[in-house]
């Protein structure tokens, strides 16, 4: 290489250089300052210089979580005005990234408005969006104003204007991310879980020799914003030991099936985004290495359900073996490589030597920093308490000669005069007759002995216990304990990224698990149409004050209920409309609620028409080829269809029961072919046939008579008794409900078999204004919650079933409420 030699004479004051040589010397100076100033994250708080600068610019601005959000713009210009002397766009795009739940493990900064989002958008303009800063933010700048952390003067050479060189970093440096590439040297720190980690600190506490194992007892590995699942613990054991280490991530993946489809559906991702990932879903499609998916991707993400990634099976598709195509040529799986590298200093000194460590050297350098900030955080407040109580002092002395003092001032020439006269008298410091001159004659005369002895005891004994805690170095560990696991109280949270251990990149996937596990769930359906999922005993009598008789106590909003529904999260809800139509939703779809809450209207769960209700919800577990979906009209018709034609029935609807004009669905039920109906008139008519007598049609149809109905009257109910199943006509009665409030019990043995579509027989003896509410199925030892209406209002209240009388058919009942009776239910 040729050398560029400057050739002049001496006499001009130039000076001969060898370019070569002045190019290496500012190289070296710029590759220091890339490390050291811009690349690389301090040790003691895990921040690049401009995140420092933004934090403690925003903190010295007191743009706090406890205030309003201000303009993005107010914070950058803020920044760039006092300690930043770089552009805008450094600023704005660090902050930004602070502020993104899908990049910060622990968010520093809050943002408002569209600050990006995981799918690669970019954040709006500074000037549309606002921010502050977040409470774990003012966390790791605790104490900062305490003398704890040396202070520099900005580029702007301002006095009054200065930047801390590193932060009191109250939280570990890798519980957020960091990357960085500098001169000659990179980082790439994961993210992990502060519970864990301060968890692992505090241990390291008592034993900063642990090994490895030991502190992967503490701290899993790394904890991704987007969650996902880690393959194998060889990678984490290496970068844990040495700083330096490769891991398999993968997304997490669910199987849905609904009766008209299976999917897979992410619901985890890999530390990309989604943007990527669905791209390379996409393009491995395209290039035909997913066979079995259908070519649509359908991106389902939202702020309330997260990551839902939604990709369709073909009908034959093994979809373990898709999945296992999926992680081997899509983003679903990558590979992380980290580098640990920080910068290292002294204290109270800024960093300047980059290092690559393990986990254990890092964290007890963290630890010992934290020890020098307790320390000074200490000896500051005994300073400050010492020149307190030096002031103190001075003012109990001035309370106790107040009127000599007052009589000084008076006297005196000027205040100067009056301060040196008061000092020598009373034998005091500068300091206690600088605060006592600068009083006022009103305020002397006010000052109060006792009020600044109390004050002096209680600095006595503030001086006391820090002196102490600067002595005993255990007692200091203790307090950094105990503040360790507040912050762990008020920030942490759970893992979200799993950890598989015993898996490896070479593990056959055999099955992909439900999108929802099978657990039970109780479905509350109130008269207003509305659903609620509860907990699975909230209808369960218990005993009280040490009854044997369990009992249900209603709450307000049970006089609402229609329907108690007992299900799966694997389940699917049926619902039969008024109109003829039949609606099918997932069980897990349903909102929890409260017991007292109105719940989730169906209308905005299913395609309802304005003039359409629901009138019965049925479980779902399967469309077995034995089952039958029966529906009941108010004027007789009963239709009998095969379950298996409502398979692909979804929440838009799907035609079934044609009714005539005038008629109205009332009910439905599960029917296995081999029971018997019972279907009761508001006339008290009750007949009772075989399911043998009910052919199976088609699922849209008209149906046939179910019931021959005297002038005038309407079918009430239909239950279905299915002796195969062990409903035993020995144990079971048929509950008459009168709509004046009158019950009773028959035995199903007093009604006789008879043919479809004739009368039946007599239920009970009715009164001329008196007519059937309802007729229904009870056992002695259930319960039966009954709203009535007392007044204007409606309550509810309960009553087993085994405390209602028996009677023949011919009888009446007895009132058993004080009104009009609303609605009967059995408690499950």
């Amino acid at each position: 290489m040729a050398r560029n030699i400057t050739d002049t004479t001496t006499e001009t004051g130039i000076v001969k250089e060898d370019f070569s040589v002045i190019l290496s010397q500012a190289f070296a100076t710029y590759g220091l300052s890339v490390v050291t100033d811009r690349a690389l994250p301090d040790a003691r708080d895990g921040l690049k210089p401009v995140q420092r600068r933004i934090l403690s610019g925003m903190l010295e601005a007191r743009y706090l979580s406890s205030r309003s959000t201000v303009k993005s713009a107010e914070v950058v210009g803020f920044i760039l005005g006092n300690y930043h002397p770089h552009g805008d766009a450094s600023v704005y795009d660090a902050s930004v990234r602070m502020a993104q739940p899908f990049t910060m493990r622990y968010p520093l900064i809050e943002g408002q408005g569209n600050m990006g989002s995981e799918d690669g958008d970019d954040p709006a303009a500074y000037r549309y969006t606002e921010m502050r800063l977040s409470p774990i933010a003012e966390a790791l700048m605790a104490d900062i104003e305490r003398d704890t952390v040396p202070l520099h003067p900005t580029y702007k050479q301002d006095p009054k204007v200065v930047e801390p060189d590193y932060l009191p970093g109250r939280l570990p440096p890798i519980v957020n991310p960091s990357s960085g590439i500098a001169v000659g040297l990179s980082t790439n720190i994961p993210p992990h879980n502060l519970s864990e980690v301060m968890r692992a600190c505090i241990a390291l506490l008592d034993q900063p020799t642990m090994s490895v194992e030991q502190l992967m007892t503490y701290i899993q590995g790394p904890d991704f914003c987007q969650g996902g699942r880690i393959i194998g613990v060889e990678g984490i054991r290496d970068y844990f030991k040495n700083g330096k280490g490769r891991i398999i991530v993968r997304g997490e993946v669910r199987l849905e099936e609904t009766p008209r489809s299976r999917s897979l559906v992410v619901t985890q991702i890999p530390p990309i985004g989604r943007d990527k990932l669905k791209a390379s879903i996409v393009k491995a499609i395209n290039a035909r290495k997913l066979e079995g998916l259908m070519p649509d991707v359908r991106d389902e993400s939202d702020t309330e359900k997260g990551t839902r990634i939604v990709l369709e099976l073909r009908k034959d598709a093994d979809a373990a073996q898709v999945l296992s195509q999926l992680y081997n040529d899509t983003d679903l799986q990558i590979a992380l490589s980290f580098q640990v590298v920080f910068l290292f200093g002294s204290p109270m000194e800024a960093a300047r030597q980059p290092k690559q460590v393990g986990l254990i050297e890092l964290l007890n350098y963290w630890n010992a920093h934290q020890i020098d900030i307790l320390t000074r955080r200490t000896e500051f407040d005994l300073r400050k308490a010492r020149e307190r109580l030096h002031v103190v002092e001075g003012l109990i002395i001035g309370s106790t000669h107040a009127a000599e003092i007052v009589k000084i001032f008076q006297e005196a020439e000027d205040r100067a005069s009056a301060r040196r006269e008061i000092e020598q008298r009373y034998a005091l410091t500068a300091i206690q007759s600088d605060v006592i001159a600068s009083m006022t004659l009103a305020q002397v005369t006010r000052l109060d002995a006792s009020k600044y002895g109390k004050e002096q005891n209680e600095l006595g004994e503030r001086i006391t216990q820090w002196e102490r805690l600067l002595s005993d170095r255990k007692a200091l560990i203790s307090l950094l304990k105990k503040e360790m696991q507040q912050l762990i109280k008020q920030f942490g949270d759970e893992r979200r990224t799993t950890i598989d251990a015993e898996s490896t990149i070479h593990t056959p996937i055999e099955v992909v698990e439900s999108l929802h596990e099978r657990e039970p769930m109780t479905v509350a359906f109130t008269a207003a149409g509305a659903v609620k999922v509860l907990p699975v005993d909230t209808y369960k009598p218990r005993a009280k004050n040490g009854d044997s008789e369990a009992i249900y106590t209603p709450v307000r909003g049970d006089e609402q209920l229609r329907q108690i529904i007992e299900t799966t999260s694997q389940d699917y809800l049926l619902c039969v409309s008024s109109t003829g139509r039949v609606f099918q939703i997932a069980s897990h779809r349903i909102p929890v609620a409260t017991r007292s809450a109105k719940g989730e209207p169906l209308a905005n769960l299913l395609e309802l028409a304005p003039d359409e209700e629901i009138v019965t919800i049925l479980p779902i577990d399967s469309y077995d080829e034995d089952r039958y979906l029966v529906t009941f009209s108010a004027l007789g018709k009963v239709k009998k269809s095969p379950l298996s034609e409502y398979k692909t029935t979804d929440v838009d609807g799907l035609p079934d029961m044609k009714l005539a004009e005038g008629d109205t669905l009332l009910t439905a039920l599960i029917s296995r072919g081999r029971g018997e109906y019972f279907v009761t008139a508001s006339n008290a008519q009750t007949l009772r046939f075989s399911d043998e007598q009910l052919r199976a049609q088609g699922r849209v149809g008209q149906g046939v008579a179910a019931m021959a109905l005297g002038k005038g009257a309407t079918v009430v109910s239909a239950s279905y008794l299915d002796s195969e199943r062990g409903e035993s006509m020995d144990l079971t009665s048929l509950l008459i409900v009168t709509q004046s409030g009158l019950a009773k019990k028959v035995p199903v043995g007093q009604y006789p078999q008879k043919g479809r579509a004739t009368t039946g027989v007599v239920s009970t003896e009715l009164s001329d204004d008196d007519q059937i509410l309802l007729a229904m199925f009870v056992q002695e030892d259930q319960y039966l919650l009954i709203s009535w209406k007392n007044g204007k209002t409606e309550q509810a209240t309960t009553l087993k079933a085994s405390a209602l009388k028996a009677f023949t058919r011919a009888r009446k009942g007895e009132p058993v409420v004080f009104g009009p009776i609303n609605h009967v239910l059995i408690l499950q």
